[in-house]
C-alpha cells in the first residue's frame, strides 16, 4: 500500500477528479510534448457530462492557454472509466502524438501507455485485518505502525495539511454572498456562526462541527485551496470532525496523530475500494471521508486499535448506497450539507462503538469496504456522477 501522502492533497477545488485529476494530467502531457503547436482534448462519461460544472473546461483552458484548439465533451461513448480523457497532440514538426489518460479520484490519475507504471508501496500491508494483527504481535498502536513505514517528514507534512483546513476554515467562515454557477447558492458559513454566536450556542459541538464542515465545502464549491480528505467534495469533513477534537481540549498532538490514522484508512479504500464518485457513487467520496473522520476522532481520544476500526467500519457500513447526483454538475447541491451531516455521523461512530462491546462485532472494516465497492459497481451509472437522475434530475 502507498503513502498517505498521496491521500491528502492540497490544491484547488471543487473536484479532486475533475480539477485536480485533469490538471495533473494537462501537465504531464505538457512535460512529456514540450514543443506543443496544439492540443486536442476529449473528455468522457463523468467528465463530459459534469466537467462544466466542475470546472474541468477552465482547469483544461488554462492548462494549455493558445495552444488547445479544442475541448469535446463526449457523452456517448463507453470507456473503461467514467473519467477518461483523450488528448490529440501536434507537435510544432507536425507529428501527431496520443495519450489517453484517466482520472481515479482523489486527484490521482492512471496513463495508458504507461502499461508498467509503479508506485512506490510503503506498507506491507494492504488489508486491516493483517494490519491489525501485525500491531497486536508487535505491541504498537496504529499511529506507531503508520510513523514506522512513513517517512521521517511525515509528522512535518501532516501539520501543513492541519494548517491548510484550519486556513480554509477561516477563509470559508468569513467570505459571504454566492458561490460560482447558475444555481446562485449563497454562502451560510458565515451567517450561520453570526447566528450561532448571537444565540450563545458557540459553545455546542454539534453547532461548531456543521459551521466548520459548511465553511470549508463552500470554500471547495468556490475553488478555493482545499485538502483532499479522500476528496475534494468531502473536503469539509475531517476539518468538522478536528473542530470536535478542539472542543474536546484535545492536543494537537493528539490530532496529528488522528490524521495519520485516518490517512490510513483512506489509502486502504483507495487500495482495496475507490474514492471516485463517478465510479462508486457519494458511499466512496463521503462515506470514506466518514470513516476517516471517525478514525481521527477515535485516535485522537486514545482508543485501541480494535475501537478505532470499529469506529471506522461504523461509519462506513452506514453509508452505503450513497448516490452521486450534484445539481447541474456543481459540488454544491447535495455536497456542502452532506460534508456537515457526514462530520456528525463520524463522531456518532465513534461514540457507538465505545458503547459496543468490540467482541459481538460479526462485521470489519475490510468487510464493508468490499460490500461498498461492490455496491457501488451495482448503482446504476446515471447515480454515479452524471448529474441525469436523483437530485439533478428533479432540480433544475
Amino acid at each position: 500500500m502507498r503513502s498517505i501522502r498521496e491521500l491528502y492533497i492540497i490544491g484547488h477545488g471543487p473536484s479532486s477528479s475533475h480539477t485536480m485529476g485533469v490538471a495533473f494530467a494537462c501537465e504531464y502531457v505538457k512535460e512529456k510534448y514540450l514543443d506543443i503547436k496544439e492540443v486536442k482534448v476529449i473528455l468522457y462519461g463523468s467528465l463530459a457530462l459534469t466537467g462544466k460544472g466542475h470546472l474541468t473546461d477552465y482547469i483544461i483552458k488554462k492548462e494549455f492557454d493558445k495552444k488547445l484548439k479544442s475541448i469535446d465533451f463526449d457523452t456517448v461513448k463507453k470507456t473503461s472509466h467514467p473519467n477518461v480523457m483523450e488528448f490529440f497532440v501536434t507537435d510544432n514538426d507536425g507529428k501527431e502524438h496520443y495519450e489517453k489518460i484517466c482520472s481515479t479520484g482523489g486527484g490521482s490519475i492512471k496513463i495508458f501507455s504507461q502499461k508498467d507504471q509503479k508506485h512506490k508501496e510503503i506498507y506491507p500491508h494492504n488489508s486491516l485485518k493483517d494490519i491489525l494483527l501485525f500491531c497486536k504481535k508487535e505491541r504498537i498502536s496504529l499511529v506507531d505502525y503508520v510513523k514506522r513505514y512513513e517517512d521521517k517528514d511525515i509528522l512535518s507534512y501532516m501539520k501543513e495539511i492541519l494548517l491548510t483546513m484550519k486556513n480554509v476554515t477561516k477563509t470559508g467562515m468569513n467570505k459571504t454572498g454566492y458561490l460560482p454557477g447558475t444555481l446562485k447558492v449563497k454562502r451560510k458559513a458565515s451567517a450561520m456562526y453570526k447566528r450561532a454566536l448571537t444565540n450563545n450556542s458557540l459553545s455546542d459541538i454539534n453547532t461548531c462541527i456543521a459551521i466548520t464542515s459548511f465553511a470549508v465545502a463552500e470554500e471547495n464549491a468556490s475553488g478555493g485551496v482545499v485538502v483532499t480528505a479522500p476528496t475534494c467534495g468531502s473536503a469539509g469533513v475531517l476539518p468538522g470532525t478536528i473542530t470536535y477534537c478542539k472542543m474536546n481540549n484535545l492536543s494537537e498532538e493528539r490530532i496529528l496523530d488522528g490524521l495519520l490514522v485516518a490517512g490510513l484508512f483512506g489509502m486502504l479504500a483507495k487500495t482495496n475500494g475507490s474514492v471516485s464518485g463517478a465510479e462508486c457513487g457519494c458511499q466512496a467520496e463521503i462515506g470514506v471521508a466518514c470513516a476517516m473522520g471517525a478514525a481521527l476522532v477515535a485516535t485522537a481520544l486514545q482508543l485501541q486499535n480494535e475501537k478505532i476500526a470499529q469506529s471506522a467500519e461504523i461509519a462506513l457500513e452506514h453509508s452505503l448506497g450513497l448516490t452521486c447526483d450534484p445539481v447541474c454538475g456543481y459540488v454544491q447541491i447535495p455536497c456542502i450539507e452532506r460534508c456537515a451531516i457526514y462530520a456528525l455521523k463520524a463522531v456518532d461512530s465513534v461514540l457507538l462503538a465505545k458503547l459496543l462491546p468490540s467482541s459481538d462485532a460479526k462485521v470489519s472494516f475490510d468487510d464493508i469496504l468490499k460490500t461498498m465497492y461492490m455496491t457501488g459497481k451495482d448503482i446504476r451509472k446515471e447515480y454515479k456522477e452524471t448529474s441525469i437522475s436523483g437530485l439533478a434530475k428533479v432540480i433544475k
